[in-house]
This record gives C-alpha cells, structure tokens and sequence, in this order.
C-alpha cells in the first residue's frame, strides 16, 4: 500500500514537473540571459520615462513658461474686442495654477513607472524575468493593473466609520502633491510660473506637510474596524515618531552645511562638481591632502577635513536610512507586514482608495530620493566645473526656432530657454538611481521585527545624530574661522 502511494506520489510529481516545464521550458530560461533582460529594461525604461517627462512634463513645462506669452501678446491681437486687463488677470490666474496641473499630470503617470520599474529590476535581482504578457516586454502592466483598480468594487466595512475611511486615502495622498511642488521648482530651474513653487522655507514646508501622512495611516486603521489595520497604524504613528528625529537632525546639519533651508539655494550651493556635494563637504575634501604634509600645522586641518567629509557621509547614510522607514519600505515595511499584519492599515481598502494608498507610497518614495539627491548629490547640477555648466546653459538659452509654415508662431518661439531640460533630466537621473538602491535593498534585506525597529532608532540612530550634530556644528566653526 505503501509503495503504490509512493509510486502515485513520484507520478503526480513528474506531471507537475512535466506541467512546469510546458509553461515555462528550461530552453526559454538559458536564452533569456540577464544582460538580454537588463537591456529590455532600459530600453522600456527610456520609453516610459520619454512619455513621462517629454510628453506630460514637457509639454506642462512649456506651456506654463509660454502661456504668459499667449495671454498677454497673441490673445489681444486675436481678440481686440475684449479688454486687455481679461488677458492679463487670465495670465495671473494660470501662473499660480499651472505648477499644480503639471504636478497633477506628472505623479499618477510616475507613479505608474515606478510600480513597474520596481517589478522589472526586482525580477532582475531575483533572477526572474517579471511581468511581460501586457505589452511590449510587459510594458503595460501597470497600465492594466490600474484600470482594474479603477473598475473593482469599492467595499466598506461593517461597524467601520466611514466618514473617516473615505478620508484616509485623500488625506495621505493629497500631501505627497502638494510637497511635488518646491521639487519641481528646483528641477524647472524656476521656470515662468515654477517661480511661485520656490518656497523660501521650501524644506520645513516639505517637512511639515509630509508629517500628516502618519496621521492618515492612524486614521485608516482606526476607521476599518480592523485588528490587523488598526495594529499597521499604531506602527505607523511608533515608527514614524522613532525615525523623524534622527531624519530631521540630519537636515539641521545640512540647513547648518548650506546656510539656507530653501531646496533652490541648496542645489545652487553644491554647483561646480562632484567635490562641491554635501555628500562630500561641499568643496572641503581636497584640505584631506593635508594629513600628508608635516609643517604649518596642516596636519590637523587635514585630519579635521577627514572627520568632516566622513560626517557628511554618515549624515547620508542615516538620512537614507531614516526616509526609508519613513515611506514604510523593506526593511522597515513594519505598518503593512503581509507575513504578520496581511496588508496592514490598508487590509479593507479597495479599488481607488487601495490606489490612493499605492499611488502616495511611490510618491512618498520619489519625494525621499529626490530630497536626497538635493541635500546631498548635487541637486539638479551636474557633475561638472561651473566654467563648463555655465557654457552649456548659455548654448540653450534665448533660441530662436522657425517651423516652416508658421514661422516664429507670432514670437512664440523666440528667445527660448532650455536650461529646464537639463536641470530636469540631471535631477530626474540623480532620483531614479536612488530608486533603484531602494529596489535593491529590498530584494537583499529581511524585515526587521517590531522591537528591533525601536531599538535601532532609539539606542542607536538619535544618538549617533546627535553626536554628529555636535560634531559638525564645531567642525563648521572651524572651517569659517
């Protein structure tokens, strides 16, 4: 009896691997190299991002610089019956709103190739070959993926408050794009109307409004009538409190690096070159030759040089380290826990509310990387002297462009300015490699366990920040003096 079981058991396996084998031959497999597959993945990376921010935020970008134009010198040439002062109230009115549009444009396509991206290049580092049945290599997937949610039903449930849970999702979304816009400044390079989104404390507004997402995730686990939604809130709200101090304590250092809490001036600040990033002193590092002299005591500016850019590099790492646990990613994805928690806060949401939440998740995640590669990478600068910046953005600036029927379009197309591209382009760049390295810390870490969460952030991240702190208030009295 035995051994007929262990016969059917040995059959019903070889069918199984028979049945694999059909779906997914081994031949596929060795043909289907990952340089074959690294490069399909640039290749639909270059088309999703061409449609992103050529098709979307070019075009957005564009018209906001030149709707003023529009509203002010061809609408009265079109229309001399109506006032002039219509137009120019017109004008007015669409440079405060034309920031808001573009962001509104930009974030869901985004956020689109950002779920992607992610499946894509996680498929990669697990040696896998990801989604590739919608679309060209699976380039629609999340295209479909969004449609469906879109169509599914929309539950609520039982003995939960709804007032509340149609509020979550709005209230932890709609910060992630208000906070787009200060970003979008520095990546326009304060074009037309992105002037306006240029906030003099554009840092503590990004920090301020970021802060209400926690409450949101409170409140979505609260209003589900959920054990698991309610226990991913109150982690939210602990993990949140353990991680902002030390993010926020290593933005004070950089506020104290750079002498200005407006993103613009801190990316303006770190022009001229890999060595002017804060990541790297801000232009400090080249003293470090100093520990290899022997007289004039450049010794000891050498070696503070040395404890200085290592400080910076420290500040950095927590600053990575802090954002990830505070847009809830592996290793610290302890709010949304599928193993422990099922889905966390968001567990009883479905259809738009569900997408508010994943669109907001990857929002969060771009907002961190982005604000990271302004502190520390550069910002929107490239990486070289700003002789050569400079000669670059003089080459794409007041361009005159004549089509062959319309000619100018009436002085529309005169004195262009491109700058915005490359800005843009070196800032996108900058964030997306950011992404990337969160891609590949999920796919190497495990996640963490609740009280080693605490721990870390409490017995170690605050103290070593505060102690960094310390260290580069004293370091920069130094370097002034």
């Amino acid at each position: 009896m035995n051994s007929s079981y262990n016969v059917k058991a040995m059959n019903s396996k070889a069918v199984d691997l028979n049945l694999l084998s059909t779906f997914h031959p081994r031949e596929t497999f060795a043909q289907r190299s990952a340089l074959v597959q690294a490069f399909k993945f640039f290749i639909l990376a270059v088309v999703w991002l061409s449609i992103i921010f050529v098709v979307a935020a070019g075009a957005g970008l564009t018209f906001a610089w030149k709707a003023p134009f529009v509203f002010n010198e061809l609408m009265p040439t079109w229309f001399p019956a109506i006032d002039k002062q219509i137009f120019k109230n017109l004008a007015d009115i669409h440079a405060y709103l034309a920031p808001t549009v573009v962001v509104a444009t930009i974030i869901p396509v985004n956020a689109l190739f950002m779920v992607l991206c992610e499946r894509k290049f996680l498929s990669l580092l697990t040696v896998r070959i990801g989604p590739d049945a919608v679309g060209p290599n699976g380039g629609l997937q999340t295209l479909a993926d969004a449609l469906k949610l879109l169509f599914k039903e929309d539950t609520v449930p039982k003995n939960s408050d709804p007032i509340l849970f149609f509020l979550a999702p709005a209230l932890f979304f709609a910060p992630s794009m208000v906070v787009f816009l200060p970003l979008l400044a520095v990546a326009a390079n304060r074009l037309g109307g992105f002037i306006y989104a240029d906030l003099d404390i554009s840092l503590i507004f990004i920090l301020g409004f970021l802060s209400l997402g926690t409450m949101s995730l409170v409140m979505a686990g609260w209003a589900s009538n959920n054990k698991y939604s309610l226990m991913g809130g109150l982690r939210a709200a602990s993990q949140a409190i353990s991680y902002e101090i030390p993010l926020i304590l290593a933005i004070i250092s950089v506020i104290m690096l750079s002498g200005s809490v407006n993103l613009f001036e801190i990316s303006e600040a770190q022009a001229g070159g890999i060595l002017n990033w804060n990541l790297l002193g801000n232009g400090e590092l080249p003293r470090i030759l100093n520990l290899f002299a022997s007289t004039n005591g450049n010794f000891f500016d050498g070696f503070v040089t040395l404890v200085y850019v290592t400080l910076c590099v420290s500040l950095f790492l927590i600053f990575i380290t802090a954002s990830t646990a505070e847009v809830n990613r592996i290793p610290f994805d302890i709010p949304e826990a599928e193993s422990e928690l099922v889905s966390g806060f968001n567990t009883e949401f479905s259809g738009m509310k569900f997408a508010l939440f994943f669109l907001a998740e990857y929002t969060n995640l771009f907002i961190a990387s982005a604000i990271a590669s302004i502190l520390f990478l550069g910002g929107s600068h490239l990486p070289i002297s700003i002789e050569a910046e400079q000669a670059l953005y003089s080459a794409l600036t007041n361009l005159n462009i004549s089509l062959p029927v319309i000619g100018t379009f009436n002085g529309m197309f005169e004195g262009l300015n491109f700058v915005w591209v490359i800005t843009s382009i070196t800032l996108l760049v900058k964030i997306y490699l950011m992404f990337l390295i969160a891609i590949w810390v999920r796919a190497t870490l495990p996640r963490l366990r609740q009280d080693q969460l605490m721990e870390f952030g409490w017995k170690y991240l605050i103290p070593l920040t505060l102690a960094i702190l310390f260290l580069m208030a004293i370091i920069l009295e130094y370097i002034k003096s």
